[in-house]
């Protein structure tokens, strides 16, 4: 089987959180909603090979227009070239239904990938964050309240990251109507 035997569709979301908390390299545990998009790769026996999951960006300071690859796995026996062929395939997706969304961004943690499913995919470098790591033993500054556990442990959200982004082609205008010029 290659990646270009494979079909990519819309899927229930319940069935993408299950297959990315099996198989996702790095933060495998995810919430279970609210999604706004979940795909999956079909193998030609209908099997399921990888998974993806959209919402709206997490970081507040994001425009809420934009869509974030929040998750995407794949299955081990998927074929080469998967991935890359997925991202662009959804890119297509959100290109013929969702240009108003503009933009969409994921990020690759650089402690164990190195971007190339975006590179192949026709994505770009937008940002590159720094190392961090986050005291969340104490209560949020200025409130009583405790930050929330991070489910994935604190190794992968403290690495430096890559957003990677896709711009998307601007709403096509309604034509004018004859005689209104």
């Amino acid at each position: 089987m290659k990646a270009s035997d494979l079909r990519f569709d819309v899927c229930p979301k319940d069935q993408a959180v299950q297959l990315c908390r099996l198989w996702h390299s790095r933060l495998p545990n995810t919430q279970a909603g609210p999604w706004q998009f979940a795909f999956c790769a079909y193998a030609p026996n209908n099997a399921i090979v990888a998974v993806a999951l959209w919402n709206n960006p997490s970081a507040r300071t994001l425009p809420g227009h934009w869509l974030e690859l929040r998750r995407m796995a794949c299955a081990p026996e998927a074929p080469k070239n998967t991935a890359s062929r997925f991202l662009a395939w959804m890119a297509r997706f959100f290109a013929a239904g969702y240009r108003h969304r503009e933009k969409l961004i994921s990020y690759q943690d650089t402690a164990v990938h190195e971007g190339t499913i975006y590179k192949a995919a026709g994505w770009y470098v937008d940002f590159v964050s720094k190392a961090r790591v986050r005291d969340r033993s104490k209560n949020r500054a200025g409130t009583s309240r405790k930050y929330r556990a991070d489910i994935n442990g604190m190794a992968p959200a403290s690495s430096e990251k890559i957003r990677w982004a896709k711009d998307l082609p601007p709403p096509r205008r309604a034509p004018l109507a004859e005689g209104l010029l």
